[in-house]
């Protein structure tokens, strides 16, 4: 009956299977997309949710998720998500294949004037952007927020394509950008919930967003999807942020979590691994800072925690030995306007050698392990480094892992002639059990 389209004698056979067999997940799994092809988004939730207790691995998460959000049911997890998708054609093999979008917009005007009236778009470019997700769709289902949900049962397709509506269900809708190579154009991104492929997604934009942004096929762009009322500050803000990702994401990084960047910063509603605001106020920095300081960070990742620093310090300098790490605290830099600010690329040694100068504040944020010196010799260079009367502040990696004899280790300070003022623990990204110290050099 459900093949033949006959939904509602379908319905009622798969509700009578449930009453009689209520494990019976089969039954309602079909109830589940039956609901969503119809729109019935309610009913939808309560077939999929229900599957969880029937069958362990039964509940679609992602679907779930989609749901609460759309249904405000809970809030979203992020305001956004960032990832790498490449640029592809999808073309029909011969004449007969599936109409293209341009045929299917004629189709469907309803889907023209939802998406102009979301938008605010004046017109819809009707050939789409085809993406190939260098991500997992998931991680963004769970994360952000859809912008609205398109039934199944509401696209018509010409005939002898009907099924395909059935086939894919329905359509979630994101509002974003695609970027690339400095620019970026407001689009909507579209997922079937059971799309062709598993990392293939659609873009609509007001004009061609190939033209554009000057993209050929295989190109990497990136992709920001934004949950609906997500703000960004300004137009300058958005750019600075979508040009970060877009250096994070050209190469493999060491550090960060789920393609997460491993420094965020609260106030600038950029999330990270670890929230510079909330390292700041552990540390009890208001404390060790002073106007005319001049500061030394070893291993400043992407500088959000520098940047802080150097409203209330003399001048501030950042190395770390990843060059993409640098260029984004560059770029952060200067959007912030933080000319007190140096960010440079070299290896711990490197960095030693080649400036000789000595600083009033050091920090070694989880960085000793690394560098991979006896705690007594990187003592001894941070001394060198340090004006007499200077602070160090410095912090374990895991305390559980591979840092267990962190505070034992802080002997080496106590036998060059270091005063302890502070010392503490902190587990900021809510993972990671760490400790610090905060050391004055007193001769």
């Amino acid at each position: 009956m459900n093949r033949r389209g006959d939904h509602a004698a379908a319905h009622d056979c798969f509700l009578t299977t449930v009453a009689f067999e209520p494990r019976h997940a089969a039954a309602r799994r079909s109830l589940a997309t039956l609901a969503l092809y119809n729109g019935d988004l309610d009913e939808a939730y309560h077939w999929i949710g229900s599957l969880s207790a029937y069958q362990p691995k039964g509940d679609i998460s992602a679907v779930s998720a989609q749901l609460e959000m759309l249904l405000n049911k809970r809030s979203a997890g992020s305001e956004y998500y960032c990832g790498n998708a490449l640029v592809f054609s999808r073309s029909s093999k011969s004449a007969e294949g599936p109409p293209g979008e341009r045929d299917l917009l004629d189709l469907n005007p309803g889907r023209v004037e939802g998406i102009l009236a979301h938008c605010g778009w004046s017109r819809i470019e009707p050939g789409t952007l085809n993406l190939s997700l260098q991500f997992e769709f998931e991680d963004v289902a769970q994360a952000i927020a859809p912008a609205f949900y398109e039934a199944g049962a509401g696209v018509v397709y010409p005939e002898g394509f009907q099924h395909i509506p059935k086939a894919r269900v329905g359509y979630w809708y994101y509002t974003g950008y695609v970027h690339y190579q400095g620019k970026q154009v407001p689009v909507l991104f579209r997922r079937a919930v059971t799309p062709n492929s598993a990392d293939v997604i659609e873009v609509f934009a007001e004009n061609a967003v190939r033209e554009m942004l000057a993209v050929e096929d295989g190109a990497k762009v990136l992709c920001y999807f934004a949950t609906p009322g997500a703000s960004v500050k300004d137009e300058k803000w958005l750019a600075c942020l979508l040009e970060i990702y877009a250096i994070f994401f050209a190469q493999a990084q060491q550090f960060g979590r789920k393609r997460e960047l491993y420094q965020g910063h609260e106030g600038w509603n950029m999330p990270g691994q670890r929230p510079t605001l909330h390292r700041f106020e552990k540390y009890a920095l208001d404390r060790w800072l002073d106007p005319k300081a001049r500061v030394l960070d070893i291993g400043c990742n992407i500088g959000c925690f520098g940047i802080e620093v150097s409203k209330n310090v003399g001048s501030y300098v950042g190395f770390d030995i990843n060059e993409s790490l640098v260029q984004i605290g560059q770029r952060l830099a200067s959007y912030h306007a933080a000319d007190n600010c140096e960010f440079l690329t070299a290896s711990f040694e490197d960095y030693r050698q080649s400036n000789p100068g000595k600083f009033d504040l050091i920090f070694s944020f989880a960085v000793h392990v690394w560098i991979g010196k006896p705690m007594d010799g990187y003592v001894a260079d941070l001394k060198e480094m340090l004006e007499p009367g200077g602070i160090v502040v410095i912090e374990s990696n895991d305390l559980v892992r591979n840092d267990a004899q962190f505070f034992a280790n802080m002997s080496a300070f106590y036998e060059q002639g270091f005063f302890l003022l502070y010392k503490g623990k902190l587990q900021d990204d809510g993972v990671i059990n760490r400790g610090f110290c905060v050391f004055k050099r007193l001769d």
